[in-house]
């Protein structure tokens, strides 16, 4: 398949070891070269074009519209159909230069998160008795607006367990909504181990363990899914319904109470693990999509007025357990859940949200 090699180059360059995921590098996840902003990407995009036929660039261009925007998910094809640029029906020549859009919109370690979780999509296919559509192949690329306009226009990357929504040229840095699964956890490639979300499991888990101890930073209720995600509407004994992000603008937890423990409260030692928590979910687009909004996440401030907290086990072994980060602007939130292809197992969803500037802004409903 064309994403194993590639993959397998850049896994090892954004690898994280539980050690090391307390302070996630920059340079890890960022390229050294400079940020690419809306005209590299846009640029990337025009080599692109005249590669595909008529059809295919009707699919990857479409018109940015609140109902365009919103229309994404974390549930596979066969629930949830998608519009775009199906990246399975790519030859070598388009599949390359699809793949110079995604280097141009994504830092390495957000490169590698796409490659991953479509290989881990791929280890599902054996299982899709139904089918539902699971798959690398079935991840999409698309263009909402013009890109080599002045105004607004949005990328969208994604399939079942992936969505990134960056926006260009809008009222705000648009980096979000950006959604990550995995099923499963970890995988083994020609001999090498695949744990997509090593980061950001890591990273939560790491920061769970560290505030365990505090009462308020448990919190009520229980989790089986991330909370601010797409809606989805379950179907006794059937495919549930839905499964977009028809809930925007979501609503979010005011005052103190079942928030979490500030972190304002916390040690010099746990405000770096919240640092490095939020930081793995925020390195993965290229810095020049988040990096305006990561300043301003990590700034004393913003941090100061932040919520970490968690539910079940903080080591993220059980199914239903949760942790979060609540922000002034930052949603960030990672569950386990039980696994659907091998029910025994579990694995991921995580989801990060900007309370300002989903969509850069540019989504009104």
């Amino acid at each position: 398949m064309r994403t194993t090699i590639a993959v397998l180059i850049v896994v090892a360059a954004c690898a994280v070891t539980p050690a090391q995921s307390a302070q996630p590098s920059a340079a890890l996840c960022q390229s050294p070269q400079a940020p690419a902003g809306a005209h590299e990407v846009a640029a990337e995009l025009d080599k692109l074009r005249p590669l595909l036929t008529d059809k295919q660039r009707a699919d990857l261009d479409r018109p940015l519209s609140a109902a365009s925007a919103i229309r994404w998910s974390n549930l596979p094809i066969g629930i949830v159909p998608r519009s775009g640029l199906r990246l399975g029906d790519l030859d070598d020549r388009q599949a390359a230069a699809a793949r110079a859009v995604f280097s141009a919109a994504l830092s390495p370690c957000g490169l590698a998160m796409l490659d991953q979780v479509r290989l881990a999509d791929d280890s599902l296919v054996p299982f899709d008795k139904r089918p539902i559509g699971w798959g690398g192949g079935n991840y999409y690329l698309s263009v909402l607006g013009d890109s080599s306009s002045k105004a607004p226009w949005m990328l969208q990357i994604g399939g079942h367990h992936l969505a990134y929504n960056f926006t260009f040229k809008g009222r705000e840095a648009g980096a979000t909504p950006l959604f990550v699964g995995t099923e499963p956890i970890r995988f083994e490639i020609r001999g090498q181990q695949v744990e997509p979300m090593d980061a950001q499991s890591h990273a939560m888990s790491r920061l769970a363990a560290a505030i365990a101890s505090q009462p308020k930073a448990r919190l009520s209720g229980t989790f089986t899914d991330v909370v601010k995600g797409v809606v989805v509407t379950d179907v006794p004994g059937g495919m549930p319904t839905g499964g977009t992000d028809t809930g925007f603008p979501q609503s979010y937890p005011a005052g103190d109470i079942d928030r979490g423990i500030k972190v304002s409260a916390l040690s010099p030692e746990q405000r770096e693990l919240v640092r490095a928590a939020i930081a793995s979910f925020a390195q993965l687009p290229d810095s020049a999509i988040s990096g305006a909004l990561l300043a301003d996440y990590l700034s004393p401030a913003a941090l100061d007025q932040t919520y970490v907290g968690f539910a079940g086990s903080p080591n993220l072994t059980t199914q239903g357990s949760y942790v979060r980060v609540d922000g002034p602007r930052a949603w960030i939130e990672l569950v386990v859940q039980r696994a659907i292809a091998q029910p025994d197992q579990l694995h991921y969803h995580a989801l990060w949200r900007d309370k300002q500037s989903d969509y850069g802004g540019e989504v009104r409903r």
